[in-house]
């Protein structure tokens, strides 16, 4: 299922260096959505902290991690990268800051997880600049009607055309439930 926050990756990854943050609740999307960003880059890396062998990537440096994503190769178009739930790892805003401030400009990076990546409730190196938050959302009726933005969607009304306001209030915002028609009991 496209979301329309594949549009807003897109918009962003077009007129800004900074890195997507990603953040909502569980079962959201954040992965998912992450993982669709592919379509627009043919070198896209992904890292899940949870997998034990992309964690040791990680924690083997920032120069590891750019080998790993194919950062030393020549290539046209810049490549993508995804970190996901790296906001586990104790030193993760270290870990991004340097990151990225060595390949700002050669790589787009996505950064996915939940609240936790509140980078204010902690003291230690600033992200300052380096980042743009996206709260990912529960589905919506009109995230539903439309995916792509057009740059007037606050100034845009609309009427659901379908039965997508009994889907999701029978069914729920998350989008599995949602799919799969599972009633949110």
């Amino acid at each position: 299922m496209k979301r329309i926050y594949l549009s807003i990756i897109k918009e962003h990854f077009e007129h800004h260096q900074q890195m997507v943050f990603l953040i909502g609740p569980r079962q959201a999307g954040k992965t998912t959505v992450s993982l669709m960003a592919k379509e627009f880059s043919d070198q896209f890396s992904y890292l899940n902290w949870d997998n034990l062998d992309h964690r040791k990537i990680v924690l083997e440096g920032v120069s590891n991690v750019a080998s790993f994503a194919g950062l030393d190769k020549l290539t046209s178009e810049i490549p993508i990268l995804v970190f996901d739930e790296i906001h586990k790892y104790g030193k993760w805003k270290t870990f991004l800051k340097g990151f990225f401030d060595t390949y700002k400009g050669k790589v787009k990076v996505i950064v996915t997880g939940s609240s936790r990546l509140d980078i204010y409730k902690k003291g230690g190196d600033s992200l300052m600049g380096r980042y743009f938050p996206y709260h990912l959302h529960q589905l919506s009726l009109g995230e539903l009607e439309r995916v792509d933005l057009s740059g007037k969607e606050i100034n845009e009304p609309f009427q659901s055309k379908n039965q997508d306001f009994e889907k999701l209030l029978n069914n729920g915002g998350f989008p599995e439930p949602f799919l799969k028609m599972i009633p949110d009991f």
